[in-house]
């Protein structure tokens, strides 16, 4: 095996892999059509004398705020061996004592981060500083594993603590349920010794009304308190209780929070905002303000500042489509940004090495064991597959072909949450090895210590491969990817991938002579889950209707 820089060796070892197969060795794909990928924006052009349409592609201009209003930072500067004192937690004035206590006793931080460095002190700051105009909305745009969590947790907890009022202050929304467990076990560590209160309404974990309960006590005198400060919570489960939860209302909210951006507005309509904003703007109920119609002459300078809240938007691409923030009413947004990203703002961990190899399809589970037994030597792998019928169909041949069976398991949406649970467990505890999964966990799961991410069927853009590939390398550690292609799918990878990746991205030479000597294992294999398939055991029948 080798690791190349240029594409030609990629085109010779294909020659080698598949006679057949002719491919021309420009980087543009050999002039096959490929159909653009959807993230980049064109525009039709009409010519009035002229019956035809003309598609013609232009590059998307980044708003004025996210050029002029600004702050950079290096996301990939802080190892844990290269960083001095007065980094360390304890040394830092602007995070109050107990915080501070919490972070290095309960979960053994003692370092910032440079995004938690920027950002933390600026919320604090803001929040204490008095002008007649709202908050400015805030947009990070960070690799994955740089402790975007903790970057909103620290000073939002810290700026409500001595609220007066008790009320939801601050919301915080996710895409998934799972998710939003994993950020509110992270709250709760706080709330537990500041005094506030947070709740998780996602649903599948608790009922309805058990969550009503949660959110609202009814008073002797027909009135509804508010027990919570904090609401952690995924769309459509808030715009349930903001339509039929009578009594629920977010009048006090000083923060919202949207983490993974980008993903929630891709696959939520925007409806579930529209409800929100509507339920706090709605004069009718409450006399707060929208930043829209937002005029000096209208309130006192302290009212202002009591009628409004803040956004903040958290993803590792979140300027990759600048145009859909324009449907989350931003008010004077200013974005926090990695300065090593590109031009599409791609962003990944610097201390991640990416590869590639071009493989049959026939033999991709074949190459993926020979990776594992003879190239990784990684502790902790993770190979993620795009359908279920996928995950178990790869898992099985692993299964077989691997030496030792005991640590190698799978995850897929079918499994409930606690059999989830227990196998990423198992795996962080290092008694598991391998995780063979679907995209359930390519977004957001926080697992430390993972040394190789396996991507076994190509993602369909560049948005998708940061995602994935960005469970590995995280906090300061090193990490590997390795994307397997396809070789009737290389012209898409170029055009997606590989150049917006450019030579960060290497070639991986892995010939058909590698493995040879694993081809009778493999055949056994394919045969024996055949078998399986046709004459299910009775133990796999009943695991079918679980």
């Amino acid at each position: 095996m080798s690791v190349h820089d240029e594409d030609e060796n990629e085109n010779g070892e294909m020659s080698i892999i598949d006679n057949n197969l002719e491919m021309n060795n420009e980087d543009n794909g050999g002039g096959m059509e490929v159909e653009e990928e959807d993230d980049e924006p064109f525009t039709i052009i009409r010519n009035e004398t002229d019956d035809t349409v003309k598609k013609k592609k232009y590059l998307y201009r980044l708003p004025e705020w996210m050029s002029t209003n600004a702050v950079l930072f290096n996301a990939g500067d802080l190892t844990n061996d290269d960083v001095d004192d007065q980094n360390e937690i304890e040394q830092l004035e602007y995070i109050d004592n107990d915080i501070c206590s919490i972070l290095v006793n309960d979960l053994s931080i003692r370092r910032l981060f440079p995004v938690q460095k920027q950002l933390i002190p600026y919320i604090i700051k803001q929040s204490k500083t008095i002008t007649c105009v709202p908050p400015s909305d805030i947009c990070v745009s960070s690799p994955t594993g740089t402790g975007k969590t903790l970057t909103y947790v620290i000073p939002l907890l810290q700026c409500i603590r001595h609220r007066i009022t008790k009320s939801i202050q601050i919301l915080i929304i996710l895409p998934v349920q799972d998710l939003a467990e994993q950020v509110f076990n992270v709250i709760s560590v706080f709330t537990k010794k500041l005094n506030l209160n947070a709740a998780l309404i996602c649903g599948g974990k608790y009922s309805f009304e058990f969550e009503q309960n949660l959110l609202l006590k009814k008073q002797l005198d027909g009135t509804y308190t508010c027990p919570v400060d904090i609401v952690v919570c995924t769309p459509g489960r808030l715009v349930e209780h903001l339509t039929k939860t009578h009594g629920f209302n977010l009048e006090h909210l000083r923060y919202l929070v949207i983490d993974e951006a980008d993903r929630i507005i891709d696959e939520f309509k925007q409806d579930w905002l529209q409800i929100l904003e509507s339920s706090i703007f709605t004069r009718i109920h409450t006399n707060r303000i929208h930043p829209k119609d937002f005029q000096p002459s209208m309130m006192s300078l302290g009212n202002m500042r009591q009628n409004s809240y803040q956004k903040l938007l958290f993803s590792a691409t979140l300027t990759h489509n600048p145009e859909i923030l324009q449907q989350l009413n931003l008010f004077r947004p200013i974005l926090f940004s990695d300065n090593k990203r590109t031009s599409s703002a791609v962003s990944v961990p610097s201390n991640l090495k990416e590869y590639y190899l071009v493989c049959n399809i026939l033999y991709k589970p074949l190459t993926v064991a020979y990776l594992i037994q003879n190239q990784l030597h990684s502790e902790r792998i993770i190979i993620f597959v795009h359908s279920k019928n996928d995950v178990n169909r790869l898992y099985s041949l692993l299964k077989i072909l691997l030496p030792d069976q005991t640590k190698l398991t799978f995850i897929s949406r079918h499994l409930n949450m606690k059999k989830i649970q227990t196998r990423l467990n198992l795996f962080e505890n290092g008694q598991i090895q391998i995780i063979v999964c679907s995209d359930i966990m390519a977004r957001g799961i926080d697992i430390s210590n993972i040394d190789c991410v396996i991507l076994y069927d190509l993602p369909r853009n560049i948005r998708t491969y940061i995602h994935r590939v960005g469970r590995t390398a995280r906090a300061g550690k090193h990490g590997t990817s390795l994307t397997l292609v396809e070789k009737e799918r290389l012209n898409l990878f170029r055009l997606n991938i590989k150049s917006k990746r450019g030579k960060k991205l290497k070639y991986m030479n892995v010939t058909k002579e590698n493995y040879e000597h694993m081809f009778n294992d493999y055949q056994q294999a394919l045969e024996t889950f055949s078998q399986q398939q046709q004459h299910p055991s009775k133990k796999t029948r009943q695991k079918r209707h679980t």
